[in-house]
């Protein structure tokens, strides 16, 4: 531990920059704790608060800013790479694009603080060609807050986390490990249980067709995500299109008492 405390107080600023960049570009590395003990060490006079907080906020909104180019050149690509670690990889890039049109400004200010949003929001504001001023600003503000908040913490219980902080970090090892492991096998429990209770057999379209024909209640819901309907927005006569992002929210105005059959990319 005294050697990452000897270079957060010999390079100080440039030490935070260099620890929220690489964390927010994606790589697992548990940088609020290094925040705390940039504001352990300026309690004792070790480096400078402000230069601290500068520093880790410039680093983190330099990564927001190259993601948010990455988005704005690769577009969906880059977003899809990133939602592929979630349980539906289709629904979470339409959802993370439903709530980024709702409220554009405070996502970006607040991402953060929200699971997940700091590495998906950056590229979503790309995507959809969000203002780069608006962008810059927003993220840097909330950077500051972010960064801010961190070493605050840090400065507020500079001595414990000092005495401790060994220990901290490898215990930090082993529950990034743990976490790691349990998500992975998490996710695989919880995709085999999806499919073992909410599966449906499969409909082939001449036997929708003959359903269709003989008047049976059948509703057909178009669940395409946006990309694909773009694409073709032609439609099964009488079919229902609901956004895969907004179905669960739309899903008790479905009728009851007729089969549903869902059409999905």
């Amino acid at each position: 531990m005294e050697w990452f405390t000897e270079i957060i107080t010999e390079h100080e600023g440039l030490a935070l920059f260099l620890s929220t960049f690489v964390a927010n570009l994606g790589f697992p590395v548990p940088v609020f704790p290094v925040l705390m003990l940039a504001g352990a060490l300026s309690l004792g006079g070790r480096i400078s608060f402000p230069e601290a907080v500068g520093g880790a906020a410039a680093g983190a909104a330099a990564a927001d800013i190259l993601w948010y180019h990455l988005g704005r050149w690769r577009g969906r690509g880059v977003l899809s790479t990133l939602c592929r670690m979630s349980l539906n990889p289709d629904a979470c890039m339409e959802q993370a694009i439903f709530r980024f049109h709702i409220h554009p400004n405070v996502m970006v200010f607040f991402a953060r603080f929200i699971p997940g949003a700091s590495t998906i929001v950056p590229p979503l504001a790309g995507m959809v060609s969000m203002p780069l001023y608006r962008y810059a600003l927003l993220s840097l503000l909330g950077a500051l807050l972010w960064a801010a908040a961190g070493v605050g913490l840090g400065f507020a219980f500079g001595t414990e986390i000092v005495r401790h902080g060994g220990r901290l970090y490898g215990a930090l090892g082993w529950i990034l490990a743990g976490g790691v492991a349990a998500f992975i096998a998490w996710r695989a429990a919880y995709r085999y249980y999806l499919v073992r209770r909410f599966s449906a057999p499969r409909l082939l379209p001449r036997e929708l067709h003959e359903k269709m024909e003989k008047g049976e209640p059948v509703l057909v819901l178009d669940l395409r995500i946006d990309r694909a309907f773009d694409r073709s927005a032609e439609m099964i006569l009488g079919a229902r299109r609901i956004r895969p992002a907004t179905f669960h929210e739309r899903a008790h105005e479905l009728p009851a008492g007729r089969e549903l059959v869902f059409y999905c990319t």
